[in-house]
């Protein structure tokens, strides 16, 4: 944002120096920023201008304030699209960083009457069943527990997905023409908040999503993602 003459105000540049210590590494989550007054003598400007660009950058989460210990650098929030079906790997590279996965079960199982009547099995049939672990740039970010109806993609086991994210397999083998979603914040079990690395007690937001293929079910899918780290988007 410039003034009318075309220069940028003060509490801008500010700003734009915060941001790029905190991308850079320079300060790091849960780090003190520098104090008003230092930010005011630094840029030559009254405190209240530095005030403003604090205040901005925290409106926007990416700082918060400690009452009586000063202003934080804010633990990351990723988002997410809820409209685009897209793969989290591509998200993740969208962002800079880099994506791994390791993949917890990966087998035909008998689905529940549920599961089943979602995929529009027989309930005395199997799906394929796949719970994989997602990092970004080593730091778990998403659990994703998914149903896959073996008519639609037969060939859903046979792939490695550690090289590629089964999002990014159906996209290509199976004509993906709608989904359905919900959102949920839960307490994740035991064992999924150990997975994603998360406090006592710290609430997941859970996406679930079933897609398509004109009429028939190809996939149910149930994504885990810390909620102090994670958000979701979109625009329609």
């Amino acid at each position: 944002m410039t003034d009318a003459k075309g220069f940028e105000p003060a509490y801008e540049r500010i700003k734009a120096h915060l941001r790029e210590m905190i991308t850079s590494g320079n300060l790091k989550e849960g780090d003190r920023i520098p104090s008003e007054n230092l930010l005011a003598k630094e840029f030559g400007v009254v405190r209240m201008t530095a005030n403003r660009a604090i205040i901005d950058l925290v409106h926007e989460g990416a700082l918060h304030r400690v009452k009586g210990s000063g202003t934080f650098v804010s633990p990351a929030r990723y988002d997410s699209t809820i409209v685009e079906i897209r793969s989290i790997a591509d998200e993740i590279a969208s962002r800079g960083h880099s994506h791994s996965a390791k993949v917890l079960f990966n087998a035909p199982v008998s689905p529940s009457e549920t599961i089943a009547n979602a995929l529009c099995l027989q309930t005395n049939s199997s799906a394929f069943h796949t719970q994989l672990l997602h990092y970004e740039s080593g730091r778990a970010i998403q659990l994703e527990d998914r149903w896959v109806n073996p008519k639609a993609a037969p060939n859903y086991l046979e792939q490695d997905f550690t090289k590629i994210t089964p999002t990014e397999y159906l996209l290509g083998a199976v004509p993906l023409q709608r989904a359905e979603f919900r959102i949920r914040a839960e307490i994740p079990s035991e064992s999924a908040s150990q997975a994603l690395d998360l406090g006592s007690n710290e609430p997941v937001l859970v996406l679930r999503r079933r897609t398509f293929t004109r009429d028939t079910p190809v996939t149910i899918a149930e994504l885990y993602h810390p909620a102090s780290r994670f958000e979701f988007s979109g625009a329609f």
